[in-house]
């Protein structure tokens, strides 16, 4: 027992003396590829500092990863938050059964305050487009009813606004400058989910509300017309782009006629002859116009000069046209494109109506469009009931 435990115990000391053996061989490794890492130049004192700073610089490099994170996050949440903000509030696809019941009450209402033929449509929800409660406007007032061709898809709060034009405003002007009542409104567009004119990606149009009507006419009780594009008269704005357009040609047509009249000076003086008096030169003579030359064979022509009948002369030999005007006499006098309906003044006063209207327009609605705005409105009235904080936009 003794020899074992004897044995054990060497063993156990040889083992112990082995390990520490190999724990000491296996230090020296390290040690010598430490030494072999760092710059021979560096002092130990360094070495060993760089030894101790190593967790720390491992904990910054962490600290920074984190930091690094944090803000990407912080990065993608913000363009979530921008891209909310760009997109706005999810709009509901359908329209509320209070806010439908709600709306129309408020047309029950206003129906009961005025004279229209309305059929009820169905509720509209496209987007941020429609209405809760339009209707189809088929004809407004009565003795004389007037009619809207075609029928146009609006809210009851236009349906009362273009009530109170109508009877306030057009029915009097009509009757002073057209001499009787309008009995039909021709219109262009009502409710259409699309933008203001000229904003792309702005502001959505009236017309998307079912809150807008353009108008291209008026006809009246005596079948006298007066539309916008031809009794409206030419836009101050087209009037002034066509005098500048007049005087950037006029000028430029100077400019070319100095250039030439200074050509022709130099050439003048090119062409003189060395030795000759001043003055003898050729001058080329100058270009006059001429009356000369014949008709062609067998035309026979009427001419009115300033108002003043002249005859019509028949070259012998020719042909007679059975369309030709009498051979002598006094000519007769041409109306085309003079009134038609036998009053000379017919188109100042429809022109003086579709301003009047324009103007009487302004005080009634939110905004109101006419040729003077641009030319997408050359052809037609537009209104519309959107609500103005300070001023209505009349142009």
């Amino acid at each position: 027992m003794a020899a074992v435990a004897l044995l054990a115990f060497c063993g156990t000391s040889d083992a112990t003396t082995s390990k520490a053996t190999s724990k000491k061989h296996t230090k020296a490794p390290v040690a010598e590829t430490s030494k072999s890492v760092t710059d021979p130049s560096t002092p130990k004192g360094d070495a060993a500092a760089s030894s101790k700073d190593a967790p720390v610089k491992e904990t910054a490099d962490k600290t920074d990863a984190a930091e690094a994170a944090n803000k990407a996050a912080a990065h993608d949440q913000k363009a979530d938050d921008d891209e909310a903000i760009v997109q706005g509030p999810k709009v509901p696809d359908t329209w509320s059964p209070a806010e439908i019941a709600d709306a129309k009450a408020r047309c029950a209402y206003i129906l009961k305050k005025i004279t229209a033929v309305v059929i009820p449509e169905a509720p509209i929800k496209e987007g941020v487009c429609g209405a809760p409660a339009p209707v189809q406007l088929i004809s407004i007032g009565s003795k004389p009813q007037v009619s809207i061709s075609p029928p146009a898809i609006l809210t009851c709060e236009m349906v009362e606004a273009l009530n109170t034009w109508i009877s306030g405003d057009l029915q009097p002007l009509a009757k002073a400058q057209l001499g009787s009542e309008i009995i039909k409104i021709e219109t262009m567009s009502s409710y259409a989910c699309r933008n203001a004119y000229g904003r792309v990606g702005g502001k959505l149009s009236e017309h998307g509300h079912a809150n807008a009507l353009d108008i291209r006419g008026f006809v009246t009780a005596s079948a006298k017309t007066a539309y916008v594009l031809e009794h409206w008269g030419t836009p101050q704005r087209e009037i002034l782009a066509r005098l500048a357009a007049q005087k950037a040609a006029a000028e430029k047509a100077a400019l070319a006629q100095a250039a030439a009249e200074k050509a022709a000076q130099a050439n003048q003086i090119a062409e003189k002859t060395p030795g000759k008096p001043s003055g003898t030169e050729k001058i080329p003579p100058a270009a006059t116009a001429s009356t000369l030359g014949a008709p062609a064979a067998g035309i026979a022509r009427t001419t009115i000069a300033d108002g003043v009948p002249k005859l019509t002369v028949t070259i012998p030999g020719a042909k007679p046209d059975a369309k030709a005007r009498p051979t002598f006499g006094m000519a007769e006098p041409d109306r085309l494109g003079g009134p038609k309906d036998g009053d000379p003044g017919a188109p100042v006063k429809r022109t003086s109506f579709i301003h009047a209207a324009h103007a009487s327009a302004c005080r009634i609605f939110g905004t109101t469009l006419g040729p003077e705005a641009n030319a997408a409105h050359r052809n037609h009235l537009h209104v519309d009931m959107a609500p103005r904080k300070v001023t209505k936009i009349c142009d």
